[in-house]
């Protein structure tokens, strides 16, 4: 069944939105020997229509549904796309007397992959159709015409607040600055002397003290002089600097967290600046891979540093692998008991998550994750950073 290319000709420039029919024929040849049993579907060949793939199904002896036993026609979407169109078809005799058509009042969404096949059950009587046979061929025309997709106004252009471009504009501003830090990274150089690589930076005590840190600001009223430079000697400059760009309001990009995550988490937990430690220990949870030979190193550094994500992630890789854990790492005089009690909470979780019961709202708190115990801390103003039993016990506290 082939489906000749009809030509299209335009005179002058169509009007924007103007879409015309697309009509393709579709040749059934043999119409007469073919099958009259219900049901028994003739497909056409793939024909591409309006920049898509179609097949055109025959029913010679009509569908069940069909109660008056016509011919059946069916157009179906080989797409893997849902289109929105208006369609029709037409069969005319040799004489171009039309014999039967069909067109939609409605467009109809035509799902892909055959889903959902737009026709008419009962396009005319089979012995009508071998009337208009063309030397035993019955040509259907197929007409489609797209439905023009609504384009949504674009949006009016509106600048940005400014505020943190401002503030960030401010950093290292020597000439506005009311303290400098001299943060230096201490090396030994052939055994012998100290030479210290000293970088400066220029801040605002006022910035520091209500947008960021308050140890850093804490700093101020020891400078006596603003231009004597206060020392900072336990952060590299580099991760300072994010430190610093991250208090002024900036976004630290994953290509300068994922490799310094630790050394942020230890200066943002050092300098008391909290919300950008649990982003650090966030992008250190999700690019670390748990294994037998560093889930107690992790375990470690995460009480120590007092990271509940990261100690969460760790007990949930120990429960889930509980039997090689058991069986390849020593416990003894490693875990303090306060991560027994989280790695309870751990095993816990694990049976409320497969189906166990919820328990009252002070058994949840206990097997909830350190995420949900942060969202609700932070909606009743308690200090989100802190471990499980810290989260748990203020929480408890508050109405």
């Amino acid at each position: 069944m082939n489906a000749p290319t009809l030509a299209s000709v335009h005179v002058g420039t169509p009007p924007k939105g103007y879409r015309e029919w697309a009509t393709t024929k579709v040749h059934v040849h043999g119409f007469a020997d073919l099958s009259a049993e219900r049901d028994v579907p003739v497909d056409s060949s793939e024909f591409m229509a309006v920049g898509n793939p179609w097949r055109l199904c025959l029913y010679p002896g009509g569908v069940v549904s069909s109660n008056t036993g016509g011919v059946a026609i069916y157009l179906c979407n080989c797409s893997n796309k849902s289109i929105d169109m208006n369609f029709g078809f037409s069969i005319n005799d040799g004489n171009g007397n039309q014999i039967a058509s069909g067109q939609t009042v409605n467009p109809f969404t035509f799902d892909p992959s055959h889903s959902n096949s737009g026709g008419w059950p009962n396009v005319a009587e089979r012995s009508k159709l071998l009337n208009a046979l063309v030397n035993g061929t019955l040509v259907v025309e197929v007409h489609m015409k797209p439905i023009e997709p609504i384009i949504a106004a674009l949006p009016q252009f509106v600048p940005e607040n400014p505020f943190c471009n401002n503030m960030l504009q401010l950093l290292n501003d020597e000439e506005s600055s009311d303290i400098v830090f001299a943060v230096g990274e201490h090396q030994s150089k052939n055994n012998a002397e100290k030479v210290a690589k000293i970088v400066t930076f220029y801040a605002h005590c006022l910035i520091l003290n209500n947008a960021g840190s308050a140890i850093l600001a804490d700093l101020c009223g020891t400078k006596g002089d603003p231009t004597t430079p206060i020392e900072i000697t336990d952060v590299s400059p580099e991760v300072f600097r994010h430190l610093l760009h991250y208090i002024y309001g900036g976004k630290i990009s994953d290509d300068d967290m994922k490799p310094h995550a630790k050394e942020i988490i230890d200066a943002a937990n050092r300098y008391g600046v909290a919300t950008l430690k649990l982003e650090a220990e966030a992008c250190l949870v999700e690019g670390t891979t748990f294994c037998l030979e560093n889930v107690m190193g992790h375990l470690i550094y995460a009480d120590s540093m007092n990271c509940a994500v990261l100690k969460e992630a760790v007990m949930d890789y120990i429960v889930k692998n509980k039997t090689e854990v058991m069986d390849k790492i020593s416990f003894d005089e490693m875990i303090p008991g306060n991560l027994m009690r989280d790695l309870m909470a751990a095993y816990a979780r694990g049976e409320r998550e497969e189906g166990g019961a919820d328990g009252d709202n002070n058994t949840q708190f206990t097997t909830m994750r350190i995420s949900e115990l942060r969202q609700k801390a932070h909606e009743k103003g308690i200090d989100v950073d802190g471990s499980r039993e810290m989260l748990i016990s203020a929480l408890k506290g508050t109405p």
